[in-house]
């Protein structure tokens, strides 16, 4: 029997981190998703990997995630073994998958029409209930993320997801469904314009460099205008010194 989960604790008002526009409400995560984590090792190991077949079911990677492709991977599981013992950590199109191994947090939207598979130990699932637009929970679910690793290891790399009894009662603000979808289109757009910016700077600063080399070039042919007629040539001062060398020598 699957274990009763306990029921999540109202908010309170000291938990509550920033004020919100009215007809936002803040939610916690476990009231608008579902989550899992990966089997346990001793459960999925290399030994139980076989080769792609028939009735075989594909093993989803982190890879998977981070790169965000359900092309990579090459380890499989018989249909006998999922169906006896794997077939709860089975994944489905627009579930969301998240690394959980390594590079922590990236997650990957999974696609229409993809094979048939499970995640592994190195990966969480989620299923986001609706009226929650996916890009919005995935932008704040960023954002929560690597708030909450600065919080509590001083900004270094993000260590692990959370243990479910603590990642579930974090807060998200949550707009009326238009709301969110507006916040996306702005953030996207806002991205892109920074994005563009930084194009251009890069742009402006390769021609930087261009003209840089061009007048230390005009510099050192004495094509800057700078010469003074009336003063000592070079040759006279190479003489001076040569003099002055032998002089101190003797």
């Amino acid at each position: 029997l699957a274990k009763k989960e306990k029921p999540l604790p109202e908010i309170k008002e000291d938990e509550i981190p920033f004020e919100i526009p009215d007809g936002w409400k803040w939610v916690r995560l476990g009231e608008i998703g579902n989550y899992k984590k990966g089997p346990f090792g001793s459960a999925l190991t290399k030994s139980l990997f076989v080769p792609k077949g028939k009735n075989t079911i594909k093993v989803y990677e982190q890879q998977n995630a981070i790169q965000k492709t359900v092309e990579l991977g090459k380890y499989y599981i018989t249909r006998k073994y999922f169906e006896t013992k794997m077939k709860g950590f089975e994944v489905h199109p627009g579930d969301i998958i998240v690394s959980c191994a390594g590079t922590i947090g990236e997650t990957f939207v999974l696609p229409e029409d993809i094979e048939q598979g499970i995640i592994n130990q190195a990966l969480m699932k989620m299923i986001i209930f609706n009226p929650v637009n996916i890009p919005y929970f995935l932008l704040f679910f960023d954002f929560l993320l690597k708030g909450n690793a600065r919080k509590n290891s001083r900004g270094s790399a993000i260590k692990n997801i959370p243990p479910f009894d603590i990642f579930k009662k974090f807060l998200i603000p949550l707009p009326p469904q238009s709301e969110q979808k507006r916040i996306v289109s702005q953030i996207e757009s806002l991205i892109s314009r920074m994005e563009e910016a930084v194009e251009k700077a890069k742009a402006v600063i390769e021609q930087i460099d261009v003209i840089k080399k061009s007048i230390l070039a005009k510099a050192f042919r004495g094509e800057l205008g700078t010469n003074d007629p009336t003063e000592e040539s070079a040759l006279e001062i190479l003489k001076s010194s040569g003099a002055e060398r032998k002089k101190r020598a003797s």
